[in-house]
């Protein structure tokens, strides 16, 4: 973990989520056996094993299913008989509604991962939905693998703590196929006119639907590298912004459509993240913008989805021109337990679960999966030896220097509703040149201020 990304978790904090209201109670509700609730009311004093159904989008096609999948597995087997999480699979866009639906129904699963903050600071915590899990952190000995600027973020006036604060903490940055692209020097250390100079051509993956997400990563460092962007970035890091009229957002929204229309922008109008990474996967793009979760898609055992003679062993990473990388540090962590559970037996099996899932072994299994860092675990022998031998690992953190410059995302300082649906939306029109780069950012300025209503 490099000095810079340590300093900055140290004042804050880390992401997580999800979505509306209902009235729950430690009892729970006499329905609750819909979807987003428990199978099974029968505590483990019965004898008969506790089932609960988790609505969670790390599983299907998400990348998030590369590790969580088979760690539930193994969870299951290891309480075969006692518990037992049964996986619905949500679309990630339509999560935080789905969250909604269920907690204004009474229905909210006692166990919830994945989503948006913003849900937890307008009516998971004024409801006052979840459960305190302040003592059972400190009992279970998980709050000291937790970021102390997590812990602080999560803890509410009251001393109480939603959810587990923060354990891992993952920079997103950028990968490039070595068998198209062989930059002189890391793109980190390039300017972005020097970065987009020495794709010579090559097409980057970008995309305008769903959220836009790789677009908008690029974009993200677009604004960095302007004067007076990467500060604007900082100050709403764990808030959100209003006003997108300012000279830097124009500036870079100037320059992402001239390097959009460079690197092959005009093929990805219309295309989804799906088709971005395929895209990067059978070679017809050099570049992709994603975070260290995509690290399992270039091993042997993400092959399946390589066409074109693609390598996961040629693929590299990288951050961004200007040094710059991205990591939200006011968040929260990225599992919540709920007052609505049926019995005492249903708070323990989700409990099981997260303590099993914070284990030791599993995280580093999953560090070693998504490529994330765990500050305040004491590594194992074993996981060292498997860094070594893990090139896309080892290069996401020796490329991150003492002085790379840090910043949230942008999608992440807008409302949700902004983020999710307005930005592709405004994106197409840039690219398709129905709207200027001015009109862009007003856009985005009038429809964050309508969230507010």
């Amino acid at each position: 973990m490099k000095k810079q990304i340590l300093a900055c978790l140290t004042l804050v904090a880390m992401v997580a989520s999800l979505a509306s209201c209902g009235n729950t109670s430690s009892t729970g509700s006499s329905d609750s056996t819909a979807s987003g609730s428990s199978d099974s009311t029968t505590g483990t004093a019965s004898g008969e094993e506790v089932v609960l159904t988790l609505p969670t989008y790390y599983c299907g096609e998400n990348v998030g299913a590369v590790y969580f999948e088979p760690a539930v597995e193994r969870f299951n087997e290891k309480y075969d008989g006692q518990y037992e999480i049964k996986l619905e699979e949500v679309v990630e866009a339509s999560y935080n509604d789905k969250m909604s639906t269920l907690a204004q129904s009474g229905k909210l699963p006692v166990l919830i991962s994945g989503g948006s903050a913003e849900w937890i600071n307008t009516v998971l915590i004024p409801q006052k939905l979840y459960y305190d899990t302040k003592d059972w952190l400190n009992e279970s000995g998980i709050i000291d693998l937790c970021l102390d600027s997590s812990v602080e973020y999560s803890t509410q006036e009251d001393g109480s703590i939603i959810g587990v604060p923060a354990v891992t903490v993952s920079t997103v940055g950028l990968y490039y196929n070595g068998a198209n692209y062989t930059p002189d020097k890391n793109v980190a250390e390039m300017s972005v006119d020097e970065f987009v100079s020495s794709l010579n051509g090559q097409n980057v993956a970008w995309q305008t639907v769903d959220n836009a997400w790789t677009s908008m990563l690029f974009l993200t460092a677009l604004v960095a590298n302007e004067e007076g962007g990467a500060e604007w970035l900082q100050e709403y890091d764990g808030t959100k912004c209003y006003d997108y009229n300012t000279d830097w957002m124009i500036s870079a929204v100037t320059k992402l459509v001239d390097i959009w229309n460079q690197t092959g922008g005009s093929t990805y109008v219309g295309k989804a993240y799906a088709d971005a990474a395929n895209d990067f996967m059978s070679g017809n793009s050099a570049v992709i913008c994603n975070g260290t979760w995509m690290n399992s898609e270039f091993s042997a055992d993400g092959s399946a989805n390589w066409s074109n003679g693609f390598d996961g062993a040629n693929v590299h990473a990288d951050y961004y021109p200007g040094n710059v990388a991205f990591c939200n540090t006011k968040v929260y962590g990225r599992w919540f337990l709920t007052n609505n559970y049926n019995s005492d037996a249903e708070l323990e099996a989700a409990k099981a679960f997260l303590e099993f899932i914070y284990s030791p072994e599993e995280l580093e299994t999953f560090a070693l999966t998504e490529g994330c860092q765990i500050p305040n675990l004491e590594l194992s022998e074993d996981y060292l030896a498997s860094l070594e031998e893990n090139q896309l690992i080892k290069e996401q953190n020796e490329k991150l220097a003492e002085d790379t410059l840090i910043v949230p995302t942008i999608a992440s300082i807008m409302p949700d509703s902004v983020a999710n649906s307005v930005l592709a939306n405004v994106l197409t029109q840039l690219v398709n040149g129905a709207i200027t780069p001015e009109e862009f950012c007003n856009t985005l300025t009038v429809k964050s201020e309508e969230s507010k209503a």
